[in-house]
């Protein structure tokens, strides 16, 4: 009765899907509470990064000491590089998903 929820779905397809919207891949190959975490971690995570340039740049005043110059700068650019390696695992993740309902 439940064979045909899972459907076979194309890796390359759902690992396509999750590069403009993260989790859609995972969605699209049926693990749809999986790919709703993703979706929601992004948002927050994304808006929590707004949130703290937007109060750093209205904020930035030279006041020449490290964390409050160079620190906020540095921790966004930390986040960026985890953000980045974030999109390319749930690119993987829905790739393997994927593969794995085609099996």
């Amino acid at each position: 009765m439940f064979d045909n929820a899972r459907k076979r779905r194309n890796p390359f397809l759902a690992a396509f899907l999750s590069i403009p919207v993260p989790g859609l891949g995972q969605m699209y190959a049926g693990s749809g509470i999986r790919g709703a975490a993703i979706l929601s971690i992004v948002i927050i995570v994304g808006n929590l990064n707004a949130i703290w340039l937007s109060f750093y740049s209205i904020s930035k005043q030279d006041t020449g000491l490290f964390w409050g110059d160079a620190l906020p700068r540095l921790l966004h650019d930390l986040f960026s590089v985890y953000g980045i390696i974030f999109l390319i695992w749930q690119v993987v993740d829905a790739y393997q998903q994927a593969k794995e309902t085609a099996n």
